[in-house]
């Protein structure tokens, strides 16, 4: 019976020996698995990090998924074992197939590889993808066909940027069970990161280019952008108009090519040698004056350099320049004008000086007759440069925006009568009849100095431009738009259907009528300007050349 007792004891000690042994391995098998899986997750960690860094700085802005893809492969051997790694891009109808070997494995596992990388292509589609042209090429162990062992594991992961499959990358083993779900979840795992973050860098890029497209494609200027083999990467519409370019005739075809511009450019300026030569001496070439057609440009041509300083490519900038060479002609033209209306009294009162003091130096032979009429001859050339030069200070204050009014209520009807009666004695000279058709009263808000002025301008010039009938000067109110209407009608010369619209500009001459009877035109510039700063308006009407015209302006009522 002891023994018995002794026996039942001895074998519930061992129990709780072994029980406690038991007990500790598994606690310490639990804590080794719990310090291995740390560890693991601390390594996961760090490579999935590592990746995604290394994919931020080495694709910068490029967008390249192929160095998305290589990254992510290359790294790959940090992580778990393998046979092959490969990836496949498709686009269009060829294919970029790359794959590296880290143990010699036969030219028929490579295939078997391709096969199946093929086939997720086609799973994830839903359609048979079948490239007709492969681009090739296979890195490290050599292959070989000794090795009879085919693609026992392996798992394929899809690279997706946005919500397009651009590839597959694909780990493949000859052993079974090489990978767990473990090591194919952390790769889908970083797949996706960085995918994500690409997608993500795409949205950035894309409304920064659409901004900028939109700064580009507002500049009135041509710019274009071309890389070191001269291809076109950037151009905006206005380049199109500015080397008068055809549009495509095909409508599926719309953007222009480099081809394009230098046919447009041909026998004026090679553009790819100007490009060429700013590229090599690393600085900035100016093409002035180059004459296409109706146009005149200038061409200016920068090398541009990216973050280290490596030439890439030019800039390009066709600057329209036949505005400023019309101006230009204009100015020059304005200033022949000028000297010209001026040397005339000049040479008057010249003329007349010496003369006087000749006459006075002879004293007793002088005749006081030609003494007065030599004066007359001083005062009237005097006070014809006094006019120019006015009219000429005039236009300055008015392009400045510093012409200044002293309006007040004044009677229209008789500032209008005051100026016939101080122009009838011209008319009268050249047989012209000089009337006025007004209200006897018109009241309206004006400056009287500046409105004697224009009306004194109008009537003048019809009297000059009339040899024969009658000058009218009307006033009537226009009660539908508010305003008081002067107008002066003659029976002159007429003016030019092409001449209605420069009529007021500074810079031109009338090309019809008589050439003797021209003058500078600034009064009419004065008046539109005078009769503008009151908030009215000045036209002309005239059915043509020896019809006479019909000068009228305005007033706020």
């Amino acid at each position: 019976m002891i023994i018995n007792i002794l026996l039942v004891a001895d074998f519930i000690v061992l129990a709780i020996v072994m029980a406690w042994y038991i007990f500790r391995t598994l606690r310490e098998r639990a804590y080794l698995r719990t310090r291995l899986s740390q560890s693991m997750q601390l390594q996961q960690k760090v490579y999935q990090a590592q990746v995604l860094k290394e994919i931020s700085e080495r694709i910068g802005y490029s967008l390249d998924t192929t160095k998305v893809v290589e990254i992510i492969t290359n790294s790959l051997g940090n992580l778990l074992p393998y046979d092959t790694v490969s990836y496949m891009l498709i686009t269009d109808n060829s294919a970029v197939f790359k794959c590296h070997v880290e143990n010699s494995v036969s030219h028929e596992f490579i295939e078997e590889v391709k096969d199946k990388i093929l086939m997720a292509f086609s799973g994830i589609l839903n359609l048979d993808v079948k490239p007709s042209r492969f681009d090739e090429s296979v890195t490290g162990n050599l292959l070989d066909d000794n090795v009879r062992v085919g693609v026992k594991s392996y798992f394929n992961l899809p690279v997706f940027i946005g919500e397009k499959l651009v590839g597959v990358i694909n780990v493949a083993s000859g052993q079974f069970g090489r990978f767990g779900e473990n090591e194919a979840s952390i790769l889908y795992t970083i797949t996706n990161q960085a995918a994500l973050a690409v997608t993500r860098l795409q949205g950035v890029l894309r409304s920064e280019r659409g901004k900028l497209k939109a700064v580009i494609d507002s500049i009135t200027d041509g710019i274009i952008s071309v890389d070191l083999s001269h291809q076109l990467l950037v151009a905006n519409p206005s380049v199109r108009e500015i080397l008068e370019i055809a549009p495509a005739k095909s409508s599926e075809v719309s953007d222009i090519t480099m081809f394009d511009i230098v046919d447009a450019l041909a026998g004026k300026t090679d553009l790819r040698t100007k490009i060429d030569q700013a590229l090599a001496e690393d600085k900035r070439i100016f093409v002035p004056d180059v004459v296409l057609k109706n146009r005149a440009l200038e061409i200016n041509i920068t090398p541009v350099k990216n973050e280290i300083g490596e030439k890439v490519g030019a800039n390009v900038v066709f600057h329209d320049i036949t505005t400023e060479k019309s101006l230009e002609k204009l100015r020059q033209e304005f200033t022949a004008m000028m000297v010209h209306e001026l040397r005339a009294p000049l040479t008057a009162v010249r003329w007349s000086s010496e003369s006087m003091l000749k006459n006075l130096a002879q004293a007793t032979g002088s005749e006081p007759g030609k003494v007065k009429d030599t004066l007359v001859t001083i005062e009237t050339a005097s006070n014809n440069m006094l006019e120019l030069v006015n009219d000429l200070l005039d236009v300055a204050k008015i392009e400045a925006g510093k012409f200044e009014l002293n309006s007040q209520e004044y009677d229209l009807a008789e500032v209008a009568k005051q100026q016939v009666e101080v122009f009838k004695p011209q008319a009268e000279v050249k047989h012209l009849a000089l009337s006025l058709s007004s209200p006897e009263k018109l009241k309206a808000k004006f400056d009287r100095i500046r409105v004697s002025q224009v009306l004194g301008n109008l009537i003048s010039n019809a009297i000059k431009y009339s040899d024969s009938g009658e000058i009218v000067v009307s006033l009537l109110v226009d009660e539908a738009n508010k305003r008081v209407v002067v107008g002066v009608k003659d029976t002159g010369i007429g003016i030019s259907r092409e001449d209605l619209p420069v009529l007021f500009s500074k810079f031109k001459q009338l090309k019809s009528g008589d050439r003797s009877k021209k003058g500078t035109g600034l009064g009419l510039v004065v008046s539109k300007g005078i009769i503008e700063s009151h908030g009215g308006q000045i036209w002309v009407e005239s059915p043509g050349e020896n019809l006479g015209s019909t000068f009228y302006f305005s007033l706020p009522n």
